[in-house]
């Protein structure tokens, strides 16, 4: 009986008077405000009003019907093969919706249809990683904005992959505390990469001089991400550079003058194929045949042996409290040993180079202390 009166009653309706009817037959579906003798015509009106000429009248169906999760089946997934703007409504609202439909309109949908289901307030993990396999820029950023969905770390990955030349795109992967090392890694060179080649920058230094600059500011960032993640995680950003070509002296340098031991430790283990137990007791020790024995083996070239074994003794000696120094002061106390150790013998050019490399640490360093001075002053 709903129906036929319904049904007569549209044929005369205007579209602003049929949306308003719409609105309440949605309203009294979700609120049970019919008996169930009722309801399946309810339900068959809802069906009819999906074939309205008036994308007002669907509109005000989708809205009334998207929060609710006993909608109909059918109704539910013809709105959402709907208009975009009718579609996306139900898309991103529904708790009735579920995973494989979910994934089924992100493979198939518009731009915009994706967008409205990354902003869903509860997102899984398979949802996401369709998500990531397939969507825009754009869309991968509302995704990576949205708080409430759970990424996996090989849809992290996939985004980075895909999008990482987006700056939009770095910046929200960037924004993520839940973003593993490794894309993170990835994302810091990717945005050096962006630096060297601005125009401005290449203009100003010259295009070797924007190089060396994005070079070294990925080489810091690395160094400082190393730093400050989980114990857990060192050994994928290990294995990462390792096979970016990054785990390099340079590096080593960094890691063990900053007294990153965990990750140095990790390092060597990686690069000579010894035990970590083993590399670790070998640093413990400080015995001069052992330790650059270990250097050969990782491929490192013999020159590098000395540096290390001091930078490890002075924090050896830190950190039994026979030595206060401060971690800016480090480098230039390990420059001062090395050329104590080494007066006696020929300065080859891969010495002269490691001088120079470990007085711009010491430079470095020196500057972000002031800097971190200024700032606490400041605040």
């Amino acid at each position: 009986m709903i129906v036929q009166r319904f049904v007569k009653w549209c044929e005369t309706a205007n579209s602003a008077e049929r949306a308003e009817g719409a609105t309440i037959l949605a309203r009294a579906f979700v609120e049970s405000g019919i008996t169930a003798e009722e309801r399946s015509g309810v339900e068959a009106a809802l069906t009819l009003m999906l074939d309205d000429p008036s994308p007002k009248v669907r509109l005000a169906l989708a809205e009334g019907l998207a929060d609710d999760s006993r909608v109909p089946r059918a109704v539910l997934l013809s709105l959402c093969e709907d208009s975009p703007a009718i579609a996306c409504v139900v898309a991103s609202r529904s708790p009735a919706l579920r995973d494989d439909e979910l994934i089924d309109l992100v493979a198939g949908g518009s731009a915009e249809l994706r967008t409205a289901i990354a902003t869903r307030s509860v997102l899984s993990t398979r949802v996401a990683a369709a998500i990531a396999e397939v969507a825009e820029p754009a869309n991968c950023v509302t995704l990576l904005e949205n708080r409430g969905a759970a990424i996996a770390s090989v849809s992290f990955r996939r985004i980075a992959e895909r999008h990482g030349g987006s700056a939009s795109v770095r910046g929200a992967l960037l924004d993520r505390p839940d973003l593993p090392a490794t894309v993170r890694q990835t994302m810091i060179l990717r945005t050096g990469q962006a630096l060297a080649g601005l125009p401005i920058l290449r203009t100003l230094v010259g295009a070797d001089r924007a190089e060396r600059l994005a070079f070294d500011a990925c080489e810091r960032a690395t160094a400082m991400l190393a730093e400050t993640i989980p114990e857990a995680e060192i050994p994928a950003l290990v294995e990462h550079l390792r096979a970016s070509g990054q785990l390099n002296v340079a590096f080593l340098l960094r890691t063990v003058c900053a007294g990153n031991i965990d990750l140095f430790a990790a390092a060597l283990a990686r690069l000579s194929s010894m035990s970590e137990r083993r590399v670790r007791s070998i640093l413990a020790e400080g015995r001069d045949g052992a330790f650059r024995t270990m250097i050969t083996a990782c491929g490192l070239p013999s020159v590098v042996a000395p540096l290390f074994l001091i930078a490890v003794g002075v924090w050896r000696e830190v950190a039994s409290g026979t030595r206060v120094v401060a971690a800016e002061d480090v480098p230039q106390l390990i420059m001062q040993r090395l050329v104590a150790v080494s007066t006696s013998r020929p300065r080859s050019a891969g010495f002269e180079a490691m001088m120079r490399f470990l007085g711009r640490l010491a430079g470095e360093t020196e500057r972000d202390a002031a800097r971190e001075q200024a700032r606490r002053l400041a605040a």
